[in-house]
C-alpha cells in the first residue's frame, strides 16, 4: 500500500492548485476526479 501525505478530491481549479501547492512543498498527494478529464465546473458545463 502506498502512503500519501494528502488526498485531493476533485480536479477543478481548486483541486489542481492544491495538488500544485502540496507537491511544491515536497508532499506526496493523489488526486481523484469523477469526470473523464480535469476541469470541474468547466468540464461538466461545456
Amino acid at each position: 500500500m502506498t502512503r500519501l501525505d494528502a488526498v485531493v478530491v476533485g480536479a477543478g481549479f481548486s483541486g489542481l492548485y492544491m495538488m500544485h501547492l502540496l507537491r511544491q512543498r515536497g508532499l506526496t498527494a493523489q488526486g481523484f476526479e469523477a469526470g473523464k478529464d480535469v476541469g470541474g465546473t468547466w468540464y461538466w458545463n461545456r
